[in-house]
């Protein structure tokens, strides 16, 4: 059909079918002319559901290393990327008030060890006979008060820096809490910080969770240990991946009437996946599900709705709008797992529109 009458067609077909505005009728010439064709609708094999999911870093894989004490940033050991070992030394700080804190227990212990001394000489001179015992009692006094002061130094000392090793000129040297990636560097050599300013993040990127959205209606089976693939690239990607799942969200979204899943995946040798990163994760389900192809999805705004074409009758389809929640391998292409569609009529599955939806959509009432 020559391009100016199937226009005329299309005019005089969005006439007539203006009345109901999600039903369109064809007689069967048009039907033709039009090339709408329908198949069959299939449901999906309990499962068989592959969702979009992210990568996620846990939380308990990732420290902040932050300052002990107010102070002057002097020596940065790693940039941005860098794997570091667990007690390898990354920045140095000069404070004063670390050294403040140093030369305090150091005093503080002087003042014990000399009390200690002048005890076990008074009791040795009490042991002979030579000083009553009202001085040995006060030389006792003073060892038990030197003792407390150095513990109570050595405490305020150890809770402000804790493993940090300070030099005596107030040189603070942090190490790495754990191994792994510095994953992000928050300050530079000459800057000064403040007391408990992060500086570095440190990332271990060997274990990631994956996080994705199961419907509600497909979570039935779904278990904790049960083996989730994780596909990277696409459906059809070589490189794939498995991830077990860890916890399964015990409240439902309620925007998107699905359950959150969370897997648990060990990084191969060979790396590569990324906190962030978009895959496919392919989940069994005990659930089934109606199966478009790909070609059946109609987008219907700028907004994205997307709908389908239903036959109800030869010549007679009806516009349903759906929400596709999910996708499936399939020799001859994708298959579209989606919600919004009625219940079939007992022993007659329902028809969807593959071919010929462009025409239907510009027949539809504006």
């Amino acid at each position: 059909m020559c391009l100016v009458n199937l226009v005329s067609l299309v005019s005089l077909l969005t006439e007539a079918n203006a009345a109901d505005p999600g039903v369109i009728t064809l007689e069967t010439g048009q039907v033709g002319a039009l090339g709408v064709a329908s198949v069959p609708l299939a449901q999906a094999a309990a499962g068989g559901l592959t969702v979009p999911a992210q990568l996620r870093l846990p939380a308990q894989q990732q420290q902040v290393l932050a300052a002990p004490t107010a102070g002057l940033v002097t020596a940065i050991q790693a940039d941005p990327g860098a794997s570091v070992r667990q007690g390898q030394w990354l920045v140095r700080l000069r404070s004063t008030q670390a050294q403040a804190l140093r030369r305090n227990a150091q005093q503080a212990s002087s003042q014990l060890e000399l009390a200690e001394r002048s005890l076990r000489r008074d009791e040795q001179l009490m042991a002979e006979g030579l000083i009553a015992q009202s001085r040995l009692d006060q030389s006792r006094t003073q060892a038990r008060v030197a003792r407390l002061a150095a513990q109570q130094q050595q405490q305020a000392l150890g809770q402000t820096l804790g493993s940090a090793q300070v030099a005596a000129n107030g040189d603070i040297t942090l190490v790495a809490p754990m191994g792994g990636q510095v994953a992000e560097l928050m300050v530079s050599v000459g800057q000064r910080v403040d007391e408990a300013a992060p500086l570095l993040k440190i990332a271990n990127l060997q274990e990631l969770w994956v996080d994705l959205q199961v419907p509600l209606s497909q979570s039935q089976g779904l278990r904790v240990g049960q083996t989730v693939q994780v596909l990277v690239g696409g459906e059809a990607a070589a490189d794939s991946r498995r991830a077990t799942v860890a916890s399964i969200a015990p409240l439902l979204d309620e925007r998107t009437q699905s359950v959150t899943v969370h897997a648990r995946l060990r990084q191969t040798a060979a790396g590569g996946l990324r906190p962030g990163q978009w895959v496919q994760a392919r989940v069994q389900t005990g659930a089934s599900e109606p199966l478009l192809p790909q070609a059946a999805i109609v987008t219907l705004s700028a907004s994205g709705e997307q709908g389908v074409f239903l036959e109800e009758a030869p010549g007679r389809y009806r516009l349903h709008k759906v929400k596709v929640v999910g996708q499936v391998a399939a020799p001859d292409g994708l298959q579209m797992v989606v919600h919004g569609l009625p219940a079939a009529q007992a022993g007659t599955p329902l028809r969807v529109v593959t071919r010929g939806t462009a025409a239907l959509k510009a027949l539809l009432k504006p």
